[in-house]
């Protein structure tokens, strides 16, 4: 796992411009205020991978509950249904 760089929000006021270098460059940041609430702040990139990432576990767990009802086609069915479908083209 990285580690992450950790400011509190005071250090962030002071250091905005280079924690916005390191963020862009790759580095996750950790910013805690004295309230008790954190934010991260992740690349972009990141943000879309855990998206991506989450979707998918998404899609997972639908097709997972379908199988365990018995719902859906068997894998030689799909590639029935793929092999088909490319003949039309």
């Amino acid at each position: 796992m990285n580690k992450h760089k950790r400011k509190t929000i005071t250090e962030l006021r002071s250091s905005l411009f280079e924690t916005f270098e390191d963020v862009a460059g790759g580095e996750t940041h950790l910013i805690s205020h004295k309230n008790g609430r954190s934010v991260a702040m992740i690349p972009i990139e990141k943000l879309e991978a855990l998206e991506e990432e989450v979707e998918l576990h998404k899609n997972l767990a639908i097709g997972y509950a379908q199988a365990m009802r018995g719902e859906g086609i068997s894998s030689e069915e799909l590639l029935a249904e793929i092999k088909e479908s490319l003949k039309k083209r």
